[in-house]
C-alpha cells in the first residue's frame, strides 16, 4: 500500500518492512522498530525517510475542546539551536521535539497525547451533553472536570505525587494544569496549616505553581501546584505526601520503635540488627558504619533508602553554643547539595562532603542565619579543648600541637608561612599565628634552673646589652642562640634559656596539662589559657549580649552635619602642623641625612615626624545624606566597650586602654560619636603597632602613627603614655635606620676602594708586561720628551 504523506511530499511512502531500524520516526521521535515490523518507508532509492504506521494514521487536523480553532499536525518550528524548546505543550506545560498539533494564529500547541484528551461527557435531556463537574474546597476558582485518556507521565497528582494515567480517569482543571486522582486523592482533606516536627514554624498550604525540593524526602517536584511552605523561611517547602505523614503519625501510639526527630522529616523506625558486627550502612551524622544492635532507619524509598542513624547520634542537641563561635548559635543541619565544593570543619580541619552520594546525607553544626560559614562535625562539637583569650585578637584562640595543614597556613602577625607543627588558630575568623608570634606562658619552670621560675623576655636581655657583645648564648644548652628570638630569663641568676630548650614544658602548659595559664607576648599583650567550663560560660555571656549586627559604616551614615564638620576640623589639624613645620625652617633636603650619628640628624628626623601626613576623612562628601567611603569605614561588626562602639577586632585593645588608663577622652569637648571615631583610629594605630616588628617599620608607617597620635593630642585626649612608647619605638627605628644607612654607605665605599685597588693592580701588571712596540715608544719618549717637535728637521 502506498500513500502520499504531507511531511514527505516528494516521494510516495510504501508500507513495508523497516530497512533502517535505527532511524527515528519524525512524528513521535521513537525508533522505527526492529527488522520485521512494518512502517511507511520512502519508496525512492536511497531515501531513509519513514514513519510508524500508527503515526501516519494520525488525523491531519483535530478540534480540541480547549481551543476554539482547529489544530493542525505540524513539524516543530526550528529556532536555531533552540528547537528543543520550540514546542511547549499548552496542556501539560512540557517540552517536546516531536510533531505537535498547533494553531499558528494563536501560538497554541498541544502534544500528540494531550490533543486527544477530553472530559468525560454525560448525556442530559433532549440530547445535550455536558462534562462531569465537581468542586474542590482548595481550588475554588474553577470547577474540576472528569478527564479520560489522560496521557501517561504528563500530569502528576499533587496529593500522592503519582502520575495520572490512562485508563483511570482523573479530575482536572485545564487552565491551572491541576489533575487529581478520582477517589482517595480527591477526597483527602488538606488542612490549611500544620505544625511539623521537622520545622519550628507553621507550614501553610500553598497553591502557587513552583518547583520545590521537599525538605523531608529531598526530592524535586517540578511545577507542583499544591505543597506546604513556611512564610518565614522562604526556601522551605514540603510536598503533600511528606506533610501528611506527620498527621498520620500523630494518630498512632508513640513508642521507642518509632520516633520523630528533627534530623529527618519522616518517622524513624528502630531496626534491630541481628548481627551486631555486620555493617548495615553509614550513619548520616558521624559517618561511621552502623553496626550496633540499635539503629534507626527511615525505610522509605528514593533518597531516603540510605537514611541510617546511631541511637547515640540522635542524642546530639539541635542547637548548641560553642566557645569558638560565641556570637551566634550553631544548628545541627543537613548540608545542602554541592557537587563542586568540600567544606572544612573549623575544629579538626578535615573535609565534610556537602553532597548526597547514593542517597547518603551529611549533617553538621552550622551557623544558619548569619552567613558565617562556620561549620563543625557533630563529634567535634563535643571536643572542648582549652581555649585562649588574647588581647591582640577579639575571638578565642586554640593551640594546635599537630598542624594538619603544614605549609598551607600564613601567620597573621609576620605574614610568613607557618611550616612548624605548632600554631595558634582562631576558629571564628581563621587567623593563624606562629608559636613565637602568639601569646606564650609568662612563667615557666625548667629542670636546669628549678630555683626560680623563668619569665618570657625580649632578647637580648639587659645584662647582655650592657656587655656590648655580639655573642649570645643559651645557658641551658650552652650553644650560641639567635638574639632576635625571645627567651625565658631569670634576672636574679641571669639564666637565659631559648625557646627550643624549654619546648617540652611549653607544650604541656599550652595543652592545659597544668590548669589555667597566664600568657603574654614580648610586646606586653596579655592572654590566658582557660578550660572548657569557663569557656562555655564566656560564650553564653557573649551570646546574651549580642544585638542586631551594626557596623562602623552604618554608624557613620547616621552622622549629622555638625558631627562631620567637627571630625573634619580635627583631622585637618595635621595639615596645619605641616604648614607650621615649613615656616619653622624645616629642611627637607636634610631629612634623609643619616650618614653621621649627630644631633642634627635626630633633629631633622623629629621635624619630619612633626610635619605629619594627611589623614583622609571617612566622608566622600557632605550633603543632606552623608556619603561614607567604605575603604575608610569598614563594614565590620562593632561591639560596645564602655560608652563607645568599636570594631570587633579592636575591642580588646580599647577594653585594655580603658581599664589601665581610665577615660582617656574625658578632657575632650568633642561630641561622643566624634570621640568614638577617634578612639577607633587610636585602637587601629595600636593594633598596627602590635602586629609590626620594629625591624619591619617603614618611615611612612611611623609617620602615620605619629600623625594619628598628634591629632588625638590636638583633640585633647590623654594619650601621653602612647607618645612615650612611640618615642621609644622611634628612637629604636632611627638607630636601626642610621646604622643600616652607615653600613650601606661604608659597604659602598669599601666596594669602590676595592674596585680602585683592582684597577691599580691591573695597570701595574700591564706596565710590567709591555710589548716590544711599546718599548720602542717609551725609548723615543725618553729621548724626545724635552725637545721641540721640529728640532730634528733643522739640525739633522
Amino acid at each position: 500500500m502506498e500513500i502520499k504523506y504531507f511531511d514527505h511530499p516528494h516521494h510516495l511512502l510504501l508500507l513495508s518492512k523497516t530497512k533502517y531500524d535505527l532511524i527515528d520516526c519524525p512524528i513521535c521521535l521513537e525508533k522505527l522498530g526492529s527488522v520485521g515490523t512494518q512502517n511507511y518507508n520512502c519508496s525512492a532509492e536511497g531515501c531513509k525517510y519513514g514513519v510508524h504506521e500508527s503515526c501516519a494514521k494520525l488525523p491531519r487536523e483535530v478540534q480540541s475542546p480547549y481551543h476554539p480553532h482547529p489544530l493542525t499536525l505540524r513539524r516543530p518550528r526550528i529556532l536555531g539551536r533552540l528547537d528543543f524548546y520550540s514546542s511547549k505543550c499548552n496542556g501539560c506545560r512540557k517540552y517536546d521535539k516531536g510533531f505537535v498539533y498547533s494553531c499558528e494564529d494563536c501560538d497554541f500547541k498541544l502534544g500528540l497525547e494531550c490533543a486527544f484528551m477530553g472530559p468525560v461527557m454525560v448525556i442530559e435531556g433532549e440530547g445535550g451533553c455536558q462534562g462531569q463537574l465537581r468542586k474542590h474546597p482548595i481550588h475554588q476558582q474553577h470547577p474540576l472536570l472528569l478527564f479520560e485518556k489522560v496521557p501517561n507521565k504528563h500530569y502528576k497528582c499533587p496529593v500522592c505525587l503519582k502520575y495520572c494515567s490512562d485508563p483511570d480517569p482523573a479530575y482536572g482543571c485545564w487552565e491551572c494544569c491541576l489533575y487529581l486522582h478520582d477517589g482517595s486523592c480527591f477526597e483527602t482533606m488538606l488542612p490549611p496549616q500544620i505544625q511539623h516536627f521537622y520545622h519550628p514554624h507553621p507550614l501553610t498550604l500553598s497553591t502557587t505553581p513552583r518547583n520545590i525540593k521537599c525538605r523531608a524526602c529531598y526530592e524535586w517536584s517540578w511545577n507542583i501546584i499544591w505543597y506546604y511552605s513556611c512564610k518565614q523561611c522562604k526556601d522551605f517547602g514540603m510536598d503533600i505526601p511528606c506533610a501528611l505523614l506527620v498527621l498520620a503519625a500523630s494518630t498512632t501510639t508513640k513508642s521507642e520503635s518509632q520516633i520523630q526527630h528533627f534530623l529527618h522529616g519522616h518517622t524513624l523506625s528502630l531496626n534491630k540488627n541481628e548481627l551486631d558486627d555486620q555493617k548495615v550502612a553509614d550513619c548520616c551524622v558521624c559517618g561511621k558504619g552502623c553496626t550496633g544492635p540499635t539503629i534507626y532507619v527511615c525505610g522509605r524509598g528514593g533518597n531516603c533508602k540510605n537514611i541510617y542513624f546511631h541511637k547515640s547520634c540522635l542524642e546530639f542537641p539541635q542547637q548548641i553554643c560553642h566557645p569558638f563561635h560565641p556570637y551566634h548559635p550553631l544548628t545541627l543541619t543537613l548540608l545542602e547539595q554541592n557537587f563542586y565544593h568540600l567544606k572544612i570543619c573549623n575544629a579538626c580541619r578535615k573535609s565534610i562532603h556537602t553532597f548526597v552520594l547514593n542517597g547518603r546525607c551529611s549533617f553538621a553544626y552550622i551557623c544558619e542565619d548569619h552567613n558565617c560559614d562556620f561549620l563543625l562535625h557533630a563529634e567535634c562539637s563535643t571536643v572542648m579543648m582549652p581555649v585562649i583569650t588574647y588581647e591582640g585578637h577579639a575571638h578565642l584562640l586554640q593551640f594546635r600541637n599537630h598542624n594538619v595543614e603544614n605549609n598551607k597556613l600564613n601567620c597573621g602577625a609576620c605574614k610568613s608561612n607557618i611550616c612548624e607543627s605548632c600554631a595558634f588558630t582562631c576558629l571564628y575568623c581563621d587567623l593563624n599565628l606562629h608559636l613565637l608570634c602568639g601569646p606564650l606562658p609568662h612563667s615557666i619552670k625548667h629542670k636546669d634552673h628549678n630555683v626560680h621560675p623563668l619569665l618570657l623576655t625580649n632578647s637580648p636581655v639587659q645584662e647582655e646589652l650592657e656587655d656590648e657583645t655580639d655573642e649570645f648564648y643559651c645557658h641551658a644548652c650552652e650553644e650560641e642562640r639567635d638574639p632576635q628570638l625571645p627567651v625565658y630569663y631569670c634576672a636574679e641568676c641571669q639564666f637565659v634559656a631559648e625557646i627550643k630548650c624549654v619546648f617540652f614544658e611549653l607544650i604541656l602548659l599550652l595543652k592545659g596539662e597544668h590548669g589555667d595559664v597566664d600568657l603574654r607576648t614580648t610586646s606586653g599583650q596579655f592572654g590566658k589559657l582557660i578550660f572548657k567550663n569557663i569557656a562555655k560560660e564566656m560564650a553564653q555571656e557573649k551570646e546574651e549580649q549580642v544585638k542586631t549586627p551594626l557596623t562602623l559604616y552604618d554608624i557613620l551614615k547616621s552622622w549629622s552635619i555638625d558631627e562631620i564638620e567637627q571630625l573634619n576640623s580635627v583631622l585637618r589639624a595635621g595639615e596645619r602642623t605641616l604648614v607650621i613645620a615649613k615656616e619653622d625652617g624645616y629642611d627637607e633636603d636634610c631629612a634623609g641625612e643619616t650618614l653621621l650619628f649627630s644631633d642634627r640628624t635626630y633633629t631633622q628626623f623629629m621635624k619630619l615626624l612633626d610635619r605629619g601626613t594627611q589623614i583622609p576623612t571617612p566622608f566622600k562628601n557632605v550633603g543632606e545624606v552623608p556619603k561614607v567611603s567604605p575603604e575608610l569605614a569598614h563594614k565590620e561588626e562593632v561591639v560596645s566597650v564602655g560608652d563607645y562602639m568599636v570594631t570587633l577586632k579592636l575591642a580588646p585593645i580599647l577594653k585594655h586602654l580603658l581599664s589601665k588608663h581610665k577615660e582617656i577622652s574625658a578632657t575632650s569637648i568633642l561630641r561622643p560619636r566624634v570621640k568614638m571615631y577617634l578612639l577607633n583610629m587610636l585602637c587601629e594605630c595600636i593594633y598596627s603597632m602590635i602586629n609590626t616588628k620594629v625591624v619591619d617599620i617603614t618611615e611612612n608607617l611611623l609617620l602615620n602613627w605619629w600623625t594619628c597620635l598628634k591629632i588625638l593630642q590636638f583633640a585633647e585626649f590623654r594619650i601621653q603614655f602612647a607618645f612615650d612608647h612611640l618615642k621609644r619605638v622611634t628612637h629604636a627605628y632611627l638607630g636601626l635606620h642610621v646604622r643600616k644607612e652607615v653600613d650601606i654607605t661604608l659597604d659602598k665605599i669599601d666596594k669602590e676602594i676595592q674596585a680602585l685597588e683592582d684597577k691599580r693592580k691591573h695597570v701595574i701588571a700591564a706596565k710590567s708586561t709591555k710589548s716590544n712596540l711599546f718599548k720602542e715608544c717609551l725609548r723615543e719618549a725618553s729621548i724626545l720628551k724635552y725637545g721641540n717637535a721640529g728640532t730634528f728637521f733643522l739640525y739633522r
